[in-house]
């Protein structure tokens, strides 16, 4: 028998502390300097610094093969515009399935859904955590979109966000294929715009 795997224990603790600050952020008064989604994206962002602080730019943020990573996107772009076209129809409770009905997309939800979401979390989810279970000698797909599940639903408790788990596999698998987070964010970015392009009625 070889050596048990380490566990990424220390990013895992940063996990648990910036979803409950966002989960916190809910219940504080209002103020028109901060908002829930600033601080997530903030803390999405940047508490990874200090793991890479020292060991120079990450991997995951240098685009080697674009080729490659346009056709990978292309790959999860359909498959995710297939899987919301079945789901959006199926006949599920509201509380899985809360889209009624196309989503007016203007230039701001689009600005919202690529810089304060789709962006810090893919930095977050498959670029340091990420990284964290492979360093630690551990396939990080499963996990990541796990914890990425986990994250949401305890942000916003909803069943509707577990479901996040199935989309975080082919973001995980888009990370893991491509090299790059640029794959997995500009996909994230598109299945947020699904009900705005796709629309949510049969």
């Amino acid at each position: 028998m070889g050596d048990p795997k380490p566990f990424p224990g220390k990013p895992l603790l940063v996990f648990v502390a910036v979803i409950a600050a966002v989960r916190l952020s809910f219940s504080l008064p209002p103020a028109s300097f901060f908002s829930p989604s600033l601080l997530a994206a903030g803390l999405f962002l940047y508490a990874p610094l200090p793991r890479y602080w020292r060991r120079g730019f990450p991997t995951w943020a240098r685009a080697t093969d674009p080729g490659r990573s346009v056709a990978f996107f292309a790959l999860l772009a359909g498959a995710g515009a297939i899987a919301f076209i079945l789901f959006v129809r199926l006949p599920l409770p509201p509380g899985i399935s809360p889209y009624h009905g196309t989503v007016p997309l203007t230039a701001a939800i689009a600005a919202h859904h690529l810089l304060l979401v789709a962006l810090p979390e893919e930095v977050f989810f498959r670029g340091y955590l990420y990284d964290a279970f492979e360093e630690a000698g551990r396939e990080p797909v499963l996990p990541v979109a796990l914890l990425f599940a986990i994250g949401h639903f305890v942000i916003a408790p909803s069943p509707f966000r577990l479901l996040t788990f199935f989309p975080a596999l082919l973001l995980g698998w888009g990370r893991k294929r491509s090299g790059n987070v640029y794959v997995p964010t500009a996909v994230h970015f598109l299945y947020n715009l699904f009900p705005s392009v796709i629309g949510g009625s049969p």
